[in-house]
């Protein structure tokens, strides 16, 4: 498997200054909105009403990020990954002015469902821009300096939704878009255009819509909220619809697969397709089930917030180290190393929620926070390097959307096993499986590369 680069990296280098903080504006933008959102809910459904509908705010934001995502990354290598990222900004603009003009829920929704489709799109091109604008030698160190902006996010979002309803009222949280997003539109004109127009790249709509029925359905299926015997059985069969038309459409024109046929074709991808959903079901089921997991006792050494706030860290962290050495220290014992300590953090929750013992709960997140920067950094840099130079937004976008879809199945499994056992130990049973499916990672990373090919 070759690892391929662009061409005219090495000659942009010296002008991707202004790409990298149009790239790092464009995505605290993006990640920012995920939670910034969170805590001015319950002021949101005071003076809009329906407070049946406010937990789609944030449904309805999250949702498309993940679902759109490999529409996106298709876009990008067909239209142009710059132009493609503007053109994603600018629909996040016009959603946050609509939702900071929205009278009602139902507007708002909608409103929070363009923004996702945006942000969705800004995220998987953000990291594709970059990787178009540095070779191997620097990718790895720059998707891991990223990492920070989803750190910063995590901290900063709740903190500047409360100040902004607070002081200004929580519609100041989408006008406040509008200033920093024109910033970083401004900026990404002044970057070098780089994957133009790529004469190879193909898009499949059809296929793409399949693909988002298919993961809709799955979502929904699995998380249980559809429980209803009439809507399982049609969202059953839309699952089943949706695949046997994804899988038509890719027999018919394969060099528009959604999701790129190599990830199935070659080892060493089918292995990064595999770390990815098992890492990103190691982080984010554990930092859903410990909340839940504390509600059932009282007397907490320490907020839930500030436990899951290091696992954000973590991420951070173990991204930053990552990037730095991933070049040294190769492809197979990083992605190794991370799954060693989301191995060993799932499997110290164990004991420690049996105990509410706060401190062993902290470490065994900031384990699992540390093992998935090193996981997550690892595979994204190794999958970009492996892509075709035409195709680098779709391959980029495959990463995200299996981070999100591997995030999802693992919260909805292991919560709806957590209810169906509802018993004493049940949260100890569902660190159990998160540790044994970690250990089962473990296994992926012997099919990566040994070394770390820089250009």
């Amino acid at each position: 498997m070759k690892e391929t680069t662009l061409a005219p990296a090495a000659a942009l280098s010296n002008k991707s200054g202004p790409a990298f903080a149009a790239v790092v504006t464009a995505l605290f933008l993006a990640a920012v909105d995920s939670t910034i959102v969170s805590t001015v809910l319950p002021t949101i459904s005071g003076q809009l009403g329906h407070p049946t509908l406010y937990p789609w705010v944030m449904s309805a934001f999250l949702l498309p990020v993940a679902l759109f995502a490999p529409l996106a990354g298709a876009c990008g290598d067909k239209l142009g990954v710059s132009t493609t990222l503007k053109a994603c900004l600018l629909l996040f603009l016009a959603a946050s002015v609509l939702a900071a003009l929205s009278p009602t829920m139902p507007l708002l929704i909608l409103a929070r469902a363009l923004q996702g489709i945006g942000a969705g799109g800004i995220i998987v091109l953000s990291y594709a821009l970059l990787a178009a604008l540095f070779d191997a030698s620097r990718r790895g160190k720059m998707q891991g300096m990223l990492s920070g902006v989803w750190g910063l996010a995590a901290v900063a979002g709740p903190l500047l939704g409360s100040l902004l309803s607070a002081t200004l009222g929580w519609r100041a949280i989408f006008w406040l878009n509008i200033p920093v997003g024109l910033v970083a539109l401004l900026l990404l004109f002044m970057t070098p255009g780089v994957s133009k127009g790529a004469a190879k790249a193909r898009l499949d709509g059809w296929a793409q819509l399949a693909l988002i029925i298919f993961t809709c359905s799955l979502l929904l299926l699995v998380s249980g909220s559809m429980a209803l015997p009439g809507i399982t059985g049609m969202l059953g069969a839309a699952l089943a619809l949706a695949l046997l038309m994804l899988i038509a459409r890719v027999r018919q024109r394969p060099a528009s697969s959604p999701v790129p046929l190599p990830f199935f074709n070659h080892r060493p991808l089918f292995a990064v397709m595999m770390l990815v959903l098992l890492s990103s079901a190691g982080l984010y089921a554990s930092v859903t089930l410990l909340p839940l997991a504390m509600n059932h006792h009282a007397g907490a050494g320490m907020s839930t917030g500030l436990l899951i706030m290091l696992a954000a860290l973590g991420w951070v962290g173990g991204a930053a180290f990552c990037g730095g050495k991933l070049a040294n220290i190769g492809y197979r014992r990083m992605a190794f190393y991370g799954m060693l300590l989301l191995t060993f953090g799932a499997l110290l929750m164990i004991p420690a929620i049996g105990r509410l013992n706060t401190l062993p709960m902290a470490l065994a997140l900031l384990l699992i926070g540390l093992g998935m920067g090193l996981t997550a950094t690892t595979t994204l840099v190794l999958a970009q390097n492996a892509a075709p130079a035409e195709q680098l937004g779709t391959w980029t976008a495959t990463v995200q959307f299996l981070r999100n879809l591997g995030a999802a199945l693992g919260v909805n499994v292991l919560a709806t096993v957590q209810l169906q056992l509802s018993g004493v130990y049940a949260f100890q049973i569902c660190f159990i499986i998160l540790g044994v499916t970690m250990l089962v990672g473990l296994l992926f990373t012997r099919f990566l590369p040994r070394a770390y090919p820089a250009r």
